[in-house]
C-alpha cells in the first residue's frame, strides 16, 4: 500500500507507544494502559490526517484475526504451565537438579540448570522468576557478583523464548511463518548446541574465580519446601519427554498442549492429591500453594487468567504493526530488506527484528513482521522458512532481554534486583546467537555495504 500520511507521525507514534508503555511499567500499572492508549491516540491522528476511523479500525481487526490461533496457544501455555507446577513435573526437575549443584563450579552448572527447567517450562521469565531465583539467592550466598550471576541465569532461561515445544514465542514465530517444529527444531539446533558450548566453557572458566561451596544445608531447605508440598517422582518425567515426542511427530501444536495439559491433570490428581475443583481452579487461575513461602509463591504462575493479558498486549502489538502497515510505513522498508544477496538479507532480517522489538518494548512484532513479509524473499533466494524463523528467534527475540526498556528487562530487573545494564554484557548465549546464526548458514557476505548503516540497498 502506498503512504497515505507522513511518516513523522510513525516516529511519533512509535515514541509514543515506547514512552506511555515504559510509564506504565514504572508506574506498576498494566502494560495495557500504555499500549491501548497509543492505539487510541494514533487512530485519533490518523483521523485527523484523512484516515476514517472505519478504516483504520478495519485494519487493526484484520490484524487480530489474523493471529487469532494464536491466542488460543497462548492460554493452552499458561494451563500447561499451572498444571506442570499443580503436578509435581516442574518441582520434580527443579528438586533434581538442586542434587548436581554440591562441590562443583556453580556457574555452568547454574546456566544447565536453567535452561533445561526452561526448555521443559516453556518460559524464560517464567525460570528466572522459580528456579533462576533460588540459584540466584545460592550463588549471591558465595559471593558472585549479582549482574554475572543473572547473566548466567538468563543465558539459560531465554533457551525456553526460542526451542521449547510449549513457548509462546516459539510456538508463535512457527504459526506465522507455517513452519512445524521439527523442522524449525533441527535449523535451531544447529546454531544453539555449538553456542551453548561455547558459553558453557566461558562460564566454567569465568567461574573457576567464584570457588566457594553451596552449603547443603541452604539446598535442603529447598528441597524439604518442595517434598513437604509435592509427591517428587521421577516418573513424571515421562510426560515432558511424550510432549517433546509428540511435537517431533508433527502433531500440531494445540494437541500437544493439550495432552500436555490432560496428562498433567491426571498426575495431579492421581499422585498429588489434588481434587477436581482444585485442578480446575489451578487451570483458571493458576497453581496456587497453603504455604507463605517466598519461594514456594514463586511457583504461582499459569493460568488461564494470566495469560490473557499476555493475549491482550500481543493483540495490542500486533494492532500497531497493522497501523503502521496500513499508513505504507513499513513497505519501503521491506522492500530495502529483500533486495540484495542471502547474507545480506539474513543481516537485515535480525536487525529489523532487534529495531521493532527495541521500538515495541516486547518481542510480538519483532517477529510477526519479518515473519509475515519476508518468506517469499527467502524462497526466492533458495533458503527455508525455517532459516527466517531461525534468524528473528536467535535476533529480535534473543536480545529483547538485554534492552533495558524491554518488558523482559524490567521485569527481570523487579525480580532481582538487578538491571540490565549490568547483567547484560554476561548474557553469553544471547549475543553470541545472531552471529551464530549468520555463520552456521554460510550465507553471510564478506564485504560491509556502504551507505545505510542499517537496510543496504542493492
Amino acid at each position: 500500500m502506498t503512504e497515505k500520511i507522513s511518516s513523522r507521525w510513525a516516529f511519533v507514534i512509535g515514541f509514543l507507544f515506547i514512552g506511555s508503555v515504559i510509564t506504565a511499567m514504572v508506574l506498576q500499572y498494566s502494560l495495557l494502559w500504555g499500549i491501548y492508549g497509543t492505539i487510541v491516540i494514533a487512530l485519533v491522528i490518523l483521523q485527523g490526517s484523512g484516515i476514517p476511523i472505519k478504516e483504520s479500525m478495519s485494519w487493526v481487526m484484520e490484524g487480530i484475526l489474523d493471529a487469532k490461533e494464536v491466542y488460543g496457544l497462548i492460554i493452552l501455555i499458561g494451563l500447561n504451565v499451572s498444571m506442570w507446577i499443580a503436578s509435581g513435573i516442574v518441582p520434580t526437575l527443579i528438586y533434581f537438579g538442586f542434587d548436581i549443584i554440591y562441590g562443583v563450579n556453580f556457574l555452568p552448572v547454574a546456566f544447565i540448570i536453567s535452561g533445561i527447567l526452561a526448555f521443559f517450562l516453556g518460559t524464560g521469565l517464567g525460570t528466572i522468576s522459580t528456579i533462576g531465583i533460588v540459584l540466584f539467592t545460592l550463588g549471591i550466598s558465595i559471593n558472585i557478583p549479582a549482574g554475572l550471576l543473572v547473566g548466567v541465569l538468563v543465558s539459560g532461561a531465554y533457551i525456553a523464548d526460542r526451542m521449547s515445544p510449549i513457548s509462546a514465542l516459539a510456538n508463535f514465530t512457527m504459526k506465522v511463518l507455517g513452519i512445524s517444529f521439527r523442522a524449525y527444531f533441527v535449523k535451531m539446533l544447529r546454531v544453539m548446541v555449538p553456542t551453548a558450548v561455547i558459553s558453557l566453557a566461558l562460564y566454567y572458566l569465568i567461574g573457576l574465580n567464584y570457588q566457594g561451596e553451596i552449603q547443603p544445608e541452604d539446598v535442603l531447605y529447598y528441597q524439604n519446601l518442595l517434598e513437604e508440598l509435592f509427591v517428587i517422582a521421577p516418573l513424571l518425567l515421562i510426560i515432558p519427554v511424550g510432549v517433546l515426542w509428540l511435537s517431533f511427530k508433527k502433531i500440531p501444536s494445540s494437541f500437544v498442549l493439550l495432552f500436555g495439559i490432560s496428562m498433567g491433570f491426571v498426575a495431579a490428581l492421581g499422585l498429588q492429591g489434588v481434587t477436581p475443583v482444585q485442578g480446575g481452579h489451578y487451570l483458571l487461575f493458576g497453581f496456587q500453594s497453603p504455604i507463605n513461602n517466598a519461594f514456594v509463591r514463586t511457583l504461582e504462575i499459569g493460568g488461564a487468567l494470566q495469560m490473557m493479558e499476555v493475549v491482550l498486549v500481543v493483540m495490542g502489538g500486533i494492532s500497531i504493526s497493522k497501523i503502521y502497515e496500513g499508513c505504507g510505513w513499513i513497505a519501503p522498508i521491506i522492500d530495502r530488506i529483500k533486495s540484495g544477496s542471502q547474507g545480506k538479507l539474513l543481516l537485515n532480517t535480525g536487525l529489523l527484528s532487534m529495531v521493532l522489538n527495541a521500538l515495541t518494548c516486547d518481542q510480538t512484532v519483532g517477529i510477526l513482521i519479518p515473519g509475515k513479509h519476508l518468506g517469499e524473499a527467502y524462497e526466492k533466494l533458495e533458503m527455508t522458512k525455517e532459516d527466517l524463523g531461525i534468524i528473528i528467534a536467535n535476533s529480535g527475540t534473543a536480545l529483547a532481554p538485554l534492552m533495558p526498556w524491554n518488558v523482559n528487562a524490567i521485569i527481570i530487573y523487579t525480580i532481582t534486583g538487578v538491571s540490565a545494564v549490568s547483567y547484560g554484557k554476561f548474557a553469553l548465549l544471547n549475543w553470541l546467537a545472531f552471529p551464530a546464526v549468520l555463520l552456521v548458514t554460510g550465507k553471510i557476505v564478506r564485504f560491509m555495504p556502504k551507505g545505510n548503516p542499517l537496510f543496504f540497498k542493492k
